[in-house]
């Protein structure tokens, strides 16, 4: 087994509050074996096969975790209209380029929230058997929903307890790694209603019970606050988006905040630059009212996600990376987003794209930078612990224990 050794001002290992200074990271396979200050090296580095200095302004963490994607969406206006017009080889195809380019930017695991069976698991598995390139994918593919209901085009619907205990069956034995289900309509999906709940407390609380029983977690995506309040008694494991809301507007809840936060659970608000970005290129065009409307509502966005924090609720990070104007090099940008529009220090951003989304996922092996944990691992130029626009700046990249770009 080859030994790497790697060289850098300072490593973030994903849980401290501060960086090792002067450190290092052995990385034997593709597994971090050692981690610690050059001090300890010696002179003497004969032992290893390969030597990486990325010099003494670099920063190693822990690869990013993007915690909600759809790898074959197109991020074009209409995603809805594209996945309609697309052959499934078509998808395909672009699954493979959003993952080079998610690992390219530092993305070094998704988590995909939706996307074809098969289109998924064929490039979770090249990936994994090194075909191509890619993050390690985690994946739900077809996320259950309701006849018509939100992503049905690619999801299973089910409408009674007995079918979505069924649905989930089949996703666990299909190779699901986790189960995606819809508890309200979304933006992407024509004519759903994602202020009302998709499925009944009941039915919600049997697609957890079966999940349970074959031991894989839940996402459940939430718009409306009917549907979050489902799923915060249905006890998922994360809900995704958190919206709270009703045709009225926003309206926390801070009774159901500190019942997610009470339970355990995690929210991935999915915040992004996606739409932003596209205003601000003129690659979306639209009314200065209608700016201005987009503009509040992030704001509002980004209130309640505090709000959440301050009730105790844990945050992980997810982009939302395939929806309209949501590319997937874009998540060392969402991520800046999130501390300056959340008001989070770099720290907590970090630790919510690394080891939180990790222990969310049940993966202890991701996340950290540590002895035994898998060797996925980026650099930037810079501290992104007082700096998080560095984020954008990645220099190296290790996934599995292979280089990918230095």
């Amino acid at each position: 087994m080859t030994s790497t050794l790697i060289k850098a001002g300072r490593v973030f290992d994903g849980l401290a509050e501060r960086s090792l200074e002067h450190a290092y990271i052995v990385v034997e396979g593709d597994t971090i074996a050692t981690v610690g200050p050059q001090s300890e090296l010696g002179g003497r580095h004969e032992r290893f096969a390969q030597e990486i200095d990325l010099g003494s302004d670099a920063t190693i963490l822990p690869g990013l975790i993007n915690m909600h994607t759809h790898m074959s969406f197109s991020s074009g206006p209409n995603v809805f209209a594209d996945h309609q017009a697309e052959s499934n080889e078509t998808k395909l195809i672009r699954s493979v380029e959003n993952m080079r380019v998610a690992l390219r930017t530092g993305v070094t695991t998704i988590r995909d929230c939706g996307t074809l069976n098969n289109i998924a698991f064929s490039m979770r598995d090249a990936i994994e058997k090194g075909v191509v390139q890619g993050p390690r994918i985690v994946a739900s593919v077809d996320g259950i929903t309701t006849m018509g209901g939100h992503l049905w085009f690619c999801g299973i619907e089910a409408d009674t307890e007995a079918d979505v205990r069924r649905a989930v069956r089949a996703q666990v034995k299909a190779g699901a790694d986790f189960i995606k289900v819809f508890a309200t309509g979304g933006a992407t999906t024509p004519r759903t209603n994602l202020f009302a709940a998709q499925y009944t407390q009941a039915e919600m609380c049997a697609v957890t019970e079966e999940a349970r029983r074959l031991d894989v977690r839940v996402a459940a995506h939430a718009h409306g606050t009917p549907g979050v309040r489902h799923a915060i008694a249905a006890r998922v494991t994360t809900i995704e988006h958190c919206s709270f809301r009703q045709p009225s507007g926003t309206i926390y809840e801070p009774e159901q905040a500190r019942r997610i936060a009470d339970a355990g659970l995690y929210v991935c608000p999915t915040i992004s630059v996606g739409r932003g970005k596209a205003l601000e290129t003129q690659q979306l065009v639209i009314s200065e009212e209608e700016a201005m409307a987009f503009y509040a509502r992030r704001e509002e966005r980004f209130g309640l996600v505090r709000q959440l924090l301050d009730d105790g609720v844990q945050i992980v990070s997810g982009s939302d990376a395939g929806v309209p104007y949501n590319t997937f090099d874009n998540y060392p940008d969402d991520l800046i987003l999130t501390s300056e529009g959340v008001d989070l220090s770099p720290v907590e951003v970090l630790k919510s794209a690394t080891s939180v989304a990790a222990e969310a996922m049940g993966r202890p092996d991701l996340g950290v930078i540590a002895r035994g944990k898998a060797a996925d691992l980026i650099a930037v130029q810079g501290n992104p612990l007082q700096d998080i626009r560095t984020l954008t700046q990645t220099r190296f990249v290790m996934s599995r224990g292979q280089v990918v770009s230095a």
